[in-house]
C-alpha cells in the first residue's frame, strides 16, 4: 500500500474509532500537516462506503463552511461536502442518547427535504 493510501486508511479508522467511542480525536491534519483536500474527500468516501455496506442509505447532502468567514479560521478556501445517511436523523420530538453525543465537537444541524433533485449547473 502507498504511503498516502495507508495514511488515508488510518485516517478513516481513526474516524470510525472515535465515532464508535463517541470520543473526539486530535485533528489529522496535526497527525499528517500534509494531508489535502483529495486525502481528506477520499477518508470521507471511504467511511461513506463503508457504512452503506452495513445498510446505511444516502438521504441527503450537506455543504459546510458555506461563508469566507467560517472558513477563514480554518484556512479553508472552499465550502466542505458530505453525506446525509438515514443512521444520523433524529426525527422531531425523537430521543437523543447523551452518552451518544460529543460534547466538545458535536455540531448538530437542522435539515430539511428538498422537493426535487439537486442539479450541477455547470
Amino acid at each position: 500500500m502507498r504511503p498516502a493510501a495507508a495514511r488515508r486508511t488510518e485516517a478513516a479508522r481513526l474516524l470510525r474509532e472515535a465515532e464508535r467511542r463517541t470520543a473526539p480525536v486530535e485533528a489529522l491534519s496535526t497527525a499528517w500537516p500534509d494531508l489535502g483536500l483529495a486525502d481528506t474527500y477520499a477518508v470521507q468516501q471511504d467511511n461513506v462506503a463503508r457504512r452503506l455496506a452495513a445498510g446505511s442509505t444516502v438521504i441527503g447532502h450537506k455543504a459546510g463552511l458555506t461563508s469566507a468567514p467560517m472558513r477563514e479560521p480554518f484556512g479553508v478556501d472552499e465550502p466542505g461536502l458530505g453525506h446525509l445517511l438515514d443512521d444520523m436523523v433524529h426525527r422531531d420530538g425523537g430521543t437523543v442518547r447523551a452518552p451518544g453525543t460529543v460534547p466538545h465537537g458535536s455540531n448538530p444541524r437542522s435539515a430539511s427535504a428538498s422537493p426535487g433533485r439537486c442539479v450541477d449547473p455547470a
